[in-house]
Order: C-alpha cells, then structure tokens, then sequence
C-alpha cells in the first residue's frame, strides 16, 4: 500500500481561509446591528413631537397703546398696526394657534414730496 502523506502546507490556507470568513461574517453581522440601532434610534426621534410653546409661563402680549390702524388674521397669524404718535407706527404680529409673539417692528414714516403733489 501507498503511503498518504499529510502535509501541513495545504491545511494552512483552508484554516486561513475559515478565521477569514468567521471574522468577516462577525464583523458584517456587527455593523448591520450597529447600523439598525442607530437608523431605529434616528427614526424613533424623528417622530417624537416637540414639547408644546403653549406650556410657556409668560403668555402676556402688550400691544403699544396708541391708535389701531388695522388688524390682519391670514394663516393662524394676527397682525396688528398701531399708530403710537404721528409719523410713528408699531406692528405687532402674533401666532394665534400658540399665542406667542412672533415679531414686533417700529417703524417712522417720513413724509414724501411725491406723494403731497399728487
């Protein structure tokens, strides 16, 4: 009978070959994990709505005293025009749905020579 000679030398790239793909698996199942927690973590966040304005302690909005030249309500906005002093107008725009002041703006209107012509 022949006699079968084993040699280490073919093993060695097999055993190789074997840790390669059961460290690569490993690592592919890892990152697809670690990639769903944090998309689940991202996702979960997204929808969570945040806390409401309307919990705020200071709802107090003080119009100018002064005359009230107009009040606009357009898409849940409030705007309101006073006329303070001559030549001198605050507007006052507030979120009706939160009841929180957006913007304020003072403006000085100067007097045009185009205008008293015509």
């Amino acid at each position: 009978m022949r006699e079968i000679k084993k040699s280490s030398k073919s093993d060695l790239p097999l055993v190789f070959l074997k840790w390669l793909v059961t460290v690569l698996s490993v690592v592919m199942i890892l990152g697809f994990l670690f990639l769903v927690t944090i998309l689940g973590i991202k996702i979960s966040n997204f929808n969570t709505t945040p806390q409401n304005l309307s919990e705020s302690p200071n709802r107090e909005i003080l119009i100018p005293n002064g005359i009230i030249e107009t009040i606009d309500i357009e898409n849940e906005t409030l705007t309101v025009v006073v006329k303070v002093r001559t030549g001198h107008l605050e507007i006052v725009v507030m979120d009706l749905k939160d009841g929180i002041l957006l913007n304020q703006y003072s403006v000085k209107q100067k007097k045009s020579l185009y205008n008293e012509r015509n």
